[in-house]
C-alpha cells in the first residue's frame, strides 16, 4: 500500500457512499498519516459513518482541508468528527453545511477549534 501513504487529497464529492462507503473509506485511511485533504461533500453520511471517520481523523496530523458538506450526520455523528479533529493543529479549512447539526453540536465545534 505505498501510493496510499503517500496520498495527499481523496476528493469523492457527489458520490452518494453513504455511511458503509465513509466506513470503508476510513478503513482504507487509517494508516495514511500524509493526508491534507479530504473532500466529502453529498455523499449521504450518517452517524455510523461519522463515528468511522472521526476515528480514523485523529490519526490524520496533517489534515489541513476537511469538507463533510451536505452530509445528514447530525450532532452524535459530529461530535465523533469534532473529536477526532482536536489533536489536529494543522486544519485551515473545514466546511459542514447542511449537516443536520443543532445547537448541541456548538460545544463540540468549540472544543475541536
Amino acid at each position: 500500500m505505498e501510493m496510499m501513504d503517500s496520498l495527499k487529497k481523496i476528493c469523492l464529492e457527489n458520490n452518494n457512499i453513504k455511511d458503509r462507503g465513509a466506513i470503508a473509506l476510513a478503513k482504507c485511511l487509517e494508516e495514511n498519516d500524509t493526508m491534507l485533504s479530504i473532500y466529502l461533500e453529498n455523499n449521504a453520511i450518517g452517524r455510523d459513518g461519522a463515528v468511522a471517520l472521526g476515528e480514523m481523523f485523529s490519526n490524520k496530523f496533517k489534515l489541513s482541508k476537511l469538507n463533510i458538506n451536505s452530509n445528514p450526520i447530525g450532532d452524535e455523528g459530529f461530535k465523533s468528527i469534532a473529536n477526532g479533529l482536536t489533536e489536529i493543529e494543522t486544519l485551515r479549512n473545514f466546511t459542514m453545511a447542511d449537516c443536520n447539526l443543532s445547537h448541541a453540536s456548538i460545544p463540540y465545534l468549540s472544543k475541536c477549534l
